[in-house]
C-alpha cells in the first residue's frame, strides 16, 4: 500500500510540474473607453462662436496601466441611423493620452455650415484599436456628438431683470457674444449671484451703447419678438460714461 501511494504521489507531482512548465502568462493590452457614456450625447452650438469650426476634446479613460511615454489612439465614424452629419462637416483628428496619465482625449473638429442655422447634425464615434490600445467594452466604445447653429432663445424671466426687458434673437445673440452666457435659470442665477449678473449685464449694455454711438444710422434693434423693429435698450451699463 505504501509503495502504491508513493508511486501515485510521484505521478501527481510530475504531472503538475509539467503543467506549470506549459503555462504561458496572459498579457492583456491596455484598453480605452469613453467616459460618461450614460448621457445620451454631447451637444454643441455654434451660437456665439464666430469661427467656422470648433475642436471638441472628448474625454476617455484607460483600463490598464499608465506608460512613461505619450500614447495615441483613433476612432471611426459609425455610418448608422445615429449619424447624419455629412463627411465634410467633421474631421476626426485622433486621440492622445499623456505619459503617466489614466485619462486622455479624442479630438474631433466640428464644422459650421449654412444649413446648420436651421438644423442639427449628429455623429456616432467608435473607438478603434491602435498600436497602443485596444478598443474597450462595447457599451463604452461609442459616443454621439451633435452640433448646430440654431438659435433657441431660453426662458427670459431672469434675463429681463438684467439685460433687456423683451426677448429677441438679436438681443440673445448679443448677450451670448458679449458675456458667453447662454442660459440664466434660477439655479444659475443663484450660483452667479447678483453682483456677477449685474457685471455681465453691464458688459452687454456697454457694448450696445458704444455700438449705437459708433453707428447712429444702424443702431441695434430687436429683429423679432414683441418689440421687433424697436431699439434694444439695456438695463445696466456704465452710466458715468454713457448718460
Amino acid at each position: 500500500m505504501n509503495k502504491l501511494f508513493f508511486i501515485a504521489m510521484v505521478l501527481i507531482v510530475s504531472a503538475t510540474s509539467c503543467a506549470k512548465k506549459d503555462l504561458t502568462p496572459f498579457i492583456a493590452s491596455d484598453a480605452i473607453n469613453f467616459i460618461d457614456t450614460n448621457q445620451v450625447a454631447y451637444e454643441y452650438s455654434f451660437l456665439g462662436n464666430p469661427n467656422p469650426d470648433h475642436v471638441y476634446e472628448l474625454p476617455v479613460r484607460i483600463v490598464g496601466n499608465v506608460a512613461d511615454h505619450d500614447r495615441t489612439f483613433n476612432a471611426v465614424a459609425v455610418k448608422d441611423s445615429a449619424t447624419n452629419a455629412p463627411d465634410e462637416l467633421y474631421e476626426i483628428l485622433g486621440g492622445y493620452v499623456k505619459a503617466g496619465q489614466f485619462r486622455g482625449f479624442l479630438r474631433v473638429k466640428l464644422k459650421m455650415a449654412p444649413q446648420l442655422a436651421t438644423s442639427k447634425v449628429s455623429l456616432r464615434l467608435k473607438l478603434a484599436s491602435s498600436a497602443d490600445f485596444t478598443a474597450g467594452t462595447n457599451e463604452n466604445s461609442t459616443f454621439i456628438i451633435r452640433w448646430t447653429g440654431q438659435v433657441v432663445i431660453p426662458s427670459w424671466s431672469i434675463f429681463r431683470l438684467y439685460f433687456t426687458t423683451a426677448a429677441s434673437t438679436n438681443a440673445y445673440n448679443l448677450i451670448v457674444f458679449t458675456t458667453g452666457l447662454k442660459t440664466l435659470s434660477a439655479g444659475e442665477h443663484a450660483r452667479l449671484g447678483i453682483p456677477a449678473a449685474q457685471s455681465l449685464a453691464t458688459a452687454f449694455g456697454d457694448y450696445v451703447k458704444q455700438w449705437n454711438l459708433d453707428h447712429p444710422n444702424d443702431i441695434l434693434k430687436h429683429n423679432d419678438g414683441t418689440l421687433a423693429g424697436q431699439a434694444i435698450v439695456p438695463l445696466y451699463y456704465t452710466r458715468s460714461k454713457y448718460d
